[in-house]
């Protein structure tokens, strides 16, 4: 893949508001090749629009009805179930490229520069499809608190970042995400669950739309104020990868738990296919690692026939 490194600049605007939208930050090449995978994934926008309904179950069976206790009012802000129908966990079918979006370079370099650390963990890997017609998509202002079992920590180390690769072209009519840069939001706790519009009107005001073109990433903070907005055009839709990082070693942070998936055959092809370092983002220990003897080694051969080990190898002949 040909990556197209972020500006230093892109690097400080995280860092300083909070949030950044990196525009054609991966290839749009590289993007419609991978968005190819999606096709065995979700029904396309048209297949959907056709046959709503029948889409749905063909892909999802019959979906029960939601458990939530509270019903959110069909105006105004909510968090509904039906706003997260349509996502699927990494790894996915198909060619790989989809996967191997994950660990695209660019985002690897800005990842590292915005963390400070080559040390990194991929915590949250997942695609996700909005479709015009199914449910109100607009959300509360919030912060994301399921990502973390602690308060937002602000400087490195301790920071982690959320982002989303643009899959699809994100206009004004296809649910930007809104975020308030943490210059507009100070004073205010990012811990408290959610702001409805008339508990701070400023806060909305402040709101930017992050929309772009697809192969770019929408990169935030912690503590950025944020929220899901609805779907407008008639005939829209958005589809969407998201990828969060932290430094390796906090425990605190997580969502998605790689090693459930793990036994699939798209995880294997994709181990198979993926350097050290590239592993390393999931907890696959790196060369030189002192979990590594002879034994394991043959064992994991068994278990990925075609991961060249020859790095590990190497690195346990040398200790």
């Amino acid at each position: 893949m040909n990556a197209r490194f972020a500006p230093d600049e892109a690097v400080d605007s995280w860092r300083e508001d909070g949030w950044v939208l990196l525009e054609g930050l991966v290839p749009t090449e590289v993007i419609d090749t991978a968005v190819a995978d999606l096709r065995e994934v979700f029904p396309t926008a048209e297949q959907y629009r056709a046959d709503p309904e029948g889409e749905t179950e063909r892909w999802l069976g019959r979906p029960p009805p939601s458990r939530d206790p509270w019903v959110w009012p069909p105006e105004g802000p909510g968090f509904r179930p039906e706003q997260h129908r349509w996502l699927r966990e990494f790894p996915f079918p198909g060619s790989g490229a989809l996967n191997r979006l994950c660990v695209h370079p660019a985002i690897i370099d800005f990842m590292e520069r915005a963390l400070q650390t080559d040390d990194l963990r991929l915590y949250q890997a997942r695609v996700n499809a909005k479709y015009s017609g199914l449910t109100n998509y607009e959300q509360p202002m919030h912060t994301d608190r399921n990502h973390s079992l602690l308060p937002p920590l602000t400087e490195p180390p301790w920071l982690h970042v959320e982002s989303f690769l643009y899959l699809s072209d994100v206009e004004s009519g296809t649910a930007p995400t809104h975020l308030v840069s943490i210059r507009d939001s100070a004073g205010r706790s990012p811990t408290e669950p959610l702001i409805m519009p008339n508990g701070d009107p400023e806060l909305y005001a402040a709101e930017r739309p992050a929309t772009g073109i697809r192969g770019s990433l929408l990169a935030y903070r912690p503590d950025v104020f944020h929220r899901g907005v609805d779907l407008t055009d008639p005939h829209g839709s958005r589809f969407l990868l998201n990828v969060s990082f932290k430094s390796a070693g906090q425990d605190w942070i997580g969502y998605d738990a790689m090693q459930s998936r793990a036994n699939s055959l798209e995880w294997d092809a994709f181990a198979e296919a993926s350097a050290p370092n590239e592993l390393a983002l999931f907890g696959f220990p790196l060369p030189g690692h002192p979990i590594w003897d002879d034994a394991l080694l043959d064992a994991t051969a068994l278990r990925y026939p075609k991961l060249d080990l020859t790095p590990w190898r190497d690195a346990l002949a040398r200790s």
